[in-house]
């Protein structure tokens, strides 16, 4: 009762199997006749193909049918679902002739869901598709902030081993659990903030958390009028000047958001302690509205692996 995307290379479909499962997982007839009236190619960025379940294993390889100018490139994103940032990218640069092409992944899924779309995509680069069921596509019009569902099917395939099928067995209490991530520190040092211009100094496409955040302003004149702003999924999280914290009575010693060096003019160092959770993206911005200042940033971001 496998769907019709699943080519076995090799182990049992059950799950009662000890032994390793390996397969393709694709939704297409694999016809790769150049002449073939029932294919389609496009041009088109953040679009993608849906797998709903049964993805749980190790991602060997992604792979999209594709042509291109030898110079012009494509970037690809996967992740859970639709909703949801990346959890990895790579990017191709299609040969001439049409073929599939990928990146090798080697990864281990731990999610019963996958999404692969193409994030970016050069004038020079074709992908392919056609239009029969059942239909997995997706497209969004604002730059993934939104999704709905298309009439095609993508031509992308996902090779695997070690691959879960079934349902994940549950039984008895069902625990929270820490979901797996990656921690990093993503710094910004030195940059430049134009006059009047809100500019940004990090931007994190992912899924994820920001825990601890570190703004310096170098000392200049008007520093202390500096504003920093933190989105999360283009919604405003955050928005404080250096001048109006103090002005509240922030100190190095306020919990939660602090100012353990301040003065007009001068060096300026916030500290923010808190939450900030994003599902597609994370963005930290800094503006002054009476002159230009040197920024330094440090994030400190844990990513959904």
């Amino acid at each position: 009762d496998h769907p019709d995307w699943w080519t076995p290379v090799g182990g049992q479909n059950s799950q009662d199997s000890i032994l390793e499962r390996r397969s393709v997982v694709y939704n297409d007839d694999r016809d790769m006749d150049p002449a073939d009236q029932e294919r389609a190619a496009a041009n088109y960025a953040h679009s993608g193909k849906f797998f709903p379940r049964g993805m749980r294993g190790m991602i060997e390889r992604i792979e999209i049918l594709c042509q291109g100018a030898v110079v012009d490139g494509l970037e690809l994103g996967y992740g859970i679902h639709p909703s949801l940032g990346p959890i990895g990218t790579f990017t191709l640069t299609p040969l001439v002739a049409l073929t599939w092409q990928g990146a090798d992944i080697n990864l281990m899924w731990d999610y019963d869901s996958l999404w692969i779309w193409v994030i970016s995509i050069e004038p020079g680069v074709l992908w392919t598709f056609d239009r029969f069921q059942p239909y997995d596509g997706h497209t969004s019009v604002d730059a993934g902030v939104t999704w709905v569902a298309q009439a095609l099917r993508p031509f992308i395939s996902v090779t695997y081993s070690g691959e879960t099928p079934g349902d994940v067995p549950v039984s008895g209490i069902i625990n929270n659990i820490a979901i797996p991530s990656s921690s990093s520190r993503s710094p910004s040092i030195g940059k430049a903030i134009p006059i009047t211009d809100w500019t940004d100094c990090i931007r994190i496409e992912a899924v994820g958390f920001e825990d601890f955040i570190i703004v310096q302003v170098r000392e200049a004149a008007s520093s202390h009028t500096t504003e920093i702003r933190v989105y999360c999924d283009g919604v405003v999280a955050f928005n404080f000047q250096f001048f109006d914290l103090n002005a509240l009575g922030f100190v190095a010693t306020t919990p939660s958001v602090s100012l353990p060096t301040y003065g007009e003019d001068e060096k300026c160092v916030m500290l923010i302690h808190r939450l900030f959770h994003f599902r597609r993206n994370f963005t930290i911005q800094a503006r002054n509205l009476v002159g230009a200042q040197i920024v330094d940033v440090w994030a400190f971001t844990h990513v959904l692996r």
